[in-house]
C-alpha cells in the first residue's frame, strides 16, 4: 500500500485541488490518502509515516496591497521546510504541483529542480509528451488543457516528460528529478481544479506520485 499525504490549503488556491486529486488517487485500491491542510505534520515523526507528498501549496505566500506593490511571505516555518527536506533527501517521494515552483530561491529550487515568477495570461494550449517512455507517461498522449504556461528557470540536469509552446519555444510543464535518496515529480500545471478533472492529467498525476513513492532515485 502506497501511503500519500496531500497537503491542502488555501494558497494558490490549492484547496479545491487537493480535493479532486485525493479523491482520484484514494480511488486506486493500492493508495492510502491522507488529506489534511496542517503544515505542522512537516515538523512531525508523523511524516515518515508517508512514502511521498503532494504539495500545491508552495514555500511563498503572495500579499497584495493597495499600491499594486506585492510582498512574498514564506508559507513554511524553517523547521517545516527543513522537515519537507529531510524527508524525500531520506528517500521518499515529493509531487509539486503548480505553485510550489512559484517565487522560490534557494534549497527549494535545489528541491524542485526550477522556478518561475512570471507567465502570460491563461490560455488553451497543447501540452506535448517529450518522453513517452517513462513510466509517468506511460498511455498519454498529447492533450489540451486551459492553464497558465510558467516561464520557468531550470536545472538543465532535470528530465523533462512534457512541454507546452509559447510564443515558440518549448516549456517544460512536467519534469522529475533526484533530491539526496528520494524522488521528485513536478508539473507546472495546476492552475485551477478544473485542470485535474481531465483524464489524462489524473492518469500523469497517480503514475507520477506511484513513481516518486517507488524507492530512492536512480
Amino acid at each position: 500500500m502506497t501511503k500519500v499525504l496531500v497537503l491542502s490549503g488555501a494558497n494558490h488556491g490549492f484547496a479545491e485541488s487537493a480535493a479532486v486529486i485525493g479523491a482520484f488517487l484514494g480511488d486506486d485500491p493500492g493508495i492510502e490518502v491522507t488529506l489534511t491542510d496542517d503544515k505542522a505534520v512537516f515538523a512531525s515523526p508523523n511524516l515518515a509515516d508517508h512514502d511521498v507528498c503532494v504539495l500545491g501549496t508552495g514555500f511563498t505566500r503572495s500579499e497584495r496591497h493597495d499600491d499594486g506593490s506585492v510582498t512574498h511571505h514564506s508559507e513554511l516555518s524553517a523547521d517545516q521546510e527543513a522537515g519537507l527536506f529531510q524527508f524525500v533527501s531520506g528517500g521518499k517521494g515529493l509531487v509539486g504541483v503548480h505553485g510550489t515552483g512559484w517565487w522560490i530561491g534557494g534549497q527549494a529550487v535545489d528541491l524542485i529542480g526550477g522556478h518561475a515568477n512570471w507567465h502570460p495570461p491563461g490560455l488553451t494550449f497543447t501540452v506535448n509528451i517529450e518522453d513517452g517512455a517513462h513510466p509517468i507517461m506511460d498511455g498519454i498522449d498529447d492533450f489540451e488543457v486551459e492553464d497558465e504556461i510558467y516561464m520557468t528557470a531550470f536545472d538543465p540536469a532535470i528530465h523533462i516528460l512534457a512541454s507546452a509552446q509559447w510564443a515558440e519555444k518549448a516549456h517544460p510543464m512536467a519534469w522529475v528529478k533526484p533530491y539526496g535518496n528520494g524522488k521528485v515529480f513536478y508539473t507546472t500545471l495546476g492552475h485551477t481544479s478544473d485542470t485535474f478533472q481531465r483524464a489524462a492529467v489524473q492518469r500523469m498525476m497517480r503514475q507520477g506520485t506511484l513513481w516518486a513513492a517507488n524507492g530512492a532515485a536512480g
